[in-house]
């Protein structure tokens, strides 16, 4: 997928913090998140956080509106500052994924970071899944308020709900679903 300077980018972090010393890479890590949250174009950071039995795992979703800006924040003085706390707390160095486009979407799904990405025309069938089953019900429960609105109107407050819908929660959820389906596990011969 090819991508431009001015597209929106996505950087994934996947963590592990040392036994111990959980508490205290959450707290830096929060402050880590406000720190970038003053750096423009940052459109919003999303924490995943996946026990196991040894140790738990953290993935960090960052996204920034263009590459120039998650450059700068990537670059800062205030994010070395927070790199080099975070790092200290941690027992193996963290690993760090940059991607534009769809395939910021099934980030979460795959725990192997050295998989690929599933194939776009599986992507593309989640994705309408989840459009399908986002936009059906919220139009027929906004119809009644919107139906007297002009038609690009109740469009947009339509799609201002089932966009974030998809995103947020119904993607997710059909990656994690599906992930067998998006991510089989290679033939050994």
């Amino acid at each position: 997928m090819h991508s431009t300077d001015s597209d929106p980018v996505t950087m994934v972090v996947t963590a592990h913090p040392a036994p111990g010393n959980q508490k205290e890479w959450e707290q830096t890590l929060t402050n880590t998140i406000q720190a970038s949250l003053k750096f423009p174009g940052h459109l919003g950071t999303t924490v995943l956080k996946q026990e196991s039995r040894s140790r738990p795992t953290y993935q960090i979703v960052l996204r920034f509106d263009r590459l120039e800006n998650l450059e700068r924040w990537k670059n800062s003085p205030e994010r070395e500052h927070w790199i080099s706390r975070l790092h200290a707390l941690e027992h193996r160095p963290p690993v760090i994924t940059h991607n534009t486009g769809l395939e910021t979407w099934f980030e979460f799904s795959h725990q192997d970071e050295h998989r690929p990405h599933p194939p776009k025309y599986k992507m593309a069938i989640i994705i309408w899944i989840a459009v399908y089953i986002s936009i059906i019900p919220i139009i027929n429960l906004i119809r009644p308020y919107t139906s007297e609105l002009h038609f690009l109107i109740g469009s947009a407050i339509t799609t201002s709900i089932t966009v974030p819908l998809m995103t947020w929660v119904m993607i997710p959820l059909l990656s994690w679903l599906l992930q067998k389906w998006l991510y089989p596990e290679p033939n050994h011969s």
